[in-house]
């Protein structure tokens, strides 16, 4: 009997698409960590491959540079200076735009994906990545409307506002959006656009790269990366964003 229950509790996961349960019980809703509320989901890399790791973890206080940081962290730090960012899964870009946020103009990136794209069979009816620090030279030929298949080259890892006194990182955000129609554009005080939208929630990148194998009991992910020869007809989620070479 408890066999039969297992295989039916297994079945199911998979039905609805994707692990929301960790192993030790916590819910899909705190897993996602909506509107940067701390889920204790940590990065677990392939032991052969060399992983460029994340740097900053989504809700933390602690910056690239170990300093505390004036408000929680609103998406995840990576990378190293010069690396390739790849597209973690296929979508429509949105927009490639100057940015400011006070660190100098810099390039970013917004691209959309749908719940089918991401092979899932609940949740929000859409999913926004946001890629921020980039170098506009990179991004500037990328127009709206592009389709992006998942592991294309976005841009490369370059620094906040093009500014040599901070550290190497690309800032990338995972939203999830109900209406794709109410993104709206603004001006901040220093002159770079950003985009609101009322239906939209940040929810923590992490979770995004849990959606196709089960978090582990110590809040553990496993780092999924990307692979060119790869068929991911059936899968769910993102992958990761950054390279991995073999050790």
């Amino acid at each position: 009997m408890k066999s039969y229950i297992f295989v039916l509790f297994t079945v199911l996961a998979i039905f609805v698409g994707g692990s929301d349960l960790r192993a030790d019980g916590l819910s899909k809703e705190h897993l996602m960590g909506v509107d940067i509320q701390p889920t204790g989901l940590v990065p677990r890399y392939p032991s052969s491959q060399n992983c460029s790791p994340l740097t900053s973890l989504y809700a933390s206080w602690t910056d690239v540079d170990g300093s505390r940081r004036d408000e929680p962290h609103s998406g995840v730090d990576a990378g190293r200076f010069g690396e390739p960012i790849l597209a973690p899964a296929r979508g429509v870009v949105i927009a490639a735009w100057h940015a400011n946020w006070g660190w100098g103009q810099e390039g970013a990136l917004l691209i959309r994906h749908t719940r089918e794209e991401l092979g899932l069979h609940n949740g929000a009816k859409y999913y926004y990545s946001e890629f921020d620090h980039l170098k506009y030279e990179d991004i500037r030929s990328i127009v709206e409307g592009a389709v992006i298949e998942r592991g294309e080259r976005l841009a490369a890892v370059f620094r906040p506002g093009g500014n040599k006194r901070y550290l190497p990182e690309v800032h990338w955000e995972a939203w999830e959006i109900d209406d794709d129609g109410s993104t709206t554009w603004h001006t901040n005080k220093f002159g770079g656009r950003y985009w609101l939208n009322k239906t939209g929630h940040l929810i923590d990148p992490l979770y995004m790269l849990s959606r196709n194998a089960p978090v582990g009991e110590d809040g553990s992910v496993e780092i999924l990366v990307y692979d060119p020869k790869a068929d991911y007809g059936g899968f769910r989620g993102f992958t990761y964003i950054l390279p991995c070479p073999k050790k």
